[in-house]
């Protein structure tokens, strides 16, 4: 199976078929230039101070990564909230959900000379597994050319259709994410996939976003990574990104905030009634168990 690759031209109902189809799809050339080099701009100071204590096997001996870019790199926001990955996101999230947030935001330069990365799964935080239900999803931007040469993020097409708990796919037919800078990789959180080695003589550079169903713990702490003196500073589509919102309202609300802070987002409780998350009337609501007794209870004196 090939990793299919469309154009920034196509529609968002296309690149949704094909990653539910795939797991993965590229979408090439889907930001300008100069908007991806203002973000890479803004990522080279914190990833030319990354911490040599933090590596890993896992996160590469020659791989250079920062998280939380919405503190220090604003320009970022274009692409994390950008309106094609909303939609993606819409579509394979919000049926499990109330709204989404995002995962993680992380910046990775995988340099001259590393290796493979081991191909895994971006959803294995999350201890359940069910059939259907995506429970994430990743979109890598491409803020240099990414080639075979140079470490392009390898992706095993429908190795999404396999629950972890039963089989382990077969893993050795990958394909990898060769795009123009400035285009995106979309893919599920259940798709494996991993970072390429790098051959070339080039640093090989990605922003690589997640967002998750909204009832799930975020794998960043976004209130410390981008607290609110830094959050203010974005619209309230990127505040309700990184969670300055509770998830639903009225009986499904998570997250209550009850002060004033001006970055917080307020849900709008009739566009939640319209999706069907809250009752419109407050009779409509299931009776607790305390009031199920208690109507027994007078049925049962009315019948004296």
């Amino acid at each position: 199976m090939l990793l299919k690759s469309l154009e920034s031209t196509a529609s968002s109902a296309a690149v949704i078929d094909a990653l539910r189809r795939d797991g993965g799809v590229i979408v090439r050339n889907l930001a300008p230039v100069s908007q991806i080099d203002d973000c890479a701009a803004e990522l080279r100071l914190e990833l030319g101070s990354y911490d040599e204590s933090k590596r890993t096997n896992f996160s590469g001996a020659k791989t250079l990564r920062c998280g939380g870019v919405l503190r220090y790199a604003p320009a970022c926001a274009a692409l994390i909230a950008h309106r094609m990955v909303l939609d993606v996101a819409d579509a394979i999230l919000l049926p499990s959900c109330a709204d989404y947030t995002i995962g993680s935001t992380t910046g990775i330069e995988i340099l001259p000379g590393e290796s493979d990365q081991q191909l895994h799964r971006d959803d294995t935080s999350y201890p359940i597994q069910v059939a259907g239900l995506e429970l994430q999803i990743g979109v890598m931007w491409a803020l240099t050319d990414f080639t075979v040469e140079n470490g392009a993020t390898r992706v095993v097409p429908g190795s999404h259709r396999f629950l972890r708990a039963w089989h382990r796919p077969d893993l050795t037919h990958w394909e990898q994410a060769s795009m123009p800078k400035g285009s995106a990789l979309f893919y599920l959180g259940s798709t494996w996939h991993g970072g390429g080695a790098n051959r070339s003589g080039s640093p090989r550079t990605g922003l690589i976003n997640t967002y998750c169903l909204g009832w799930l713990r975020s794998e960043e702490n976004h209130m410390l990574e981008v607290p609110p003196q830094s959050a203010r500073r974005y619209d309230e589509r990127v505040r309700r990104l990184l969670g300055y919102t509770t998830h639903g309202a009225g009986h499904d609300l998570l997250g209550y905030y009850g002060g004033d802070d001006p970055v917080w987002v307020r849900q709008d409780e009739g566009a939640a009634v319209a999706r069907g998350q809250v009752a419109p009337r407050e009779d409509s609501r299931p009776p607790s168990l305390a009031e199920i007794g208690t109507s027994a209870t007078q049925d049962q004196a009315c019948a004296r």
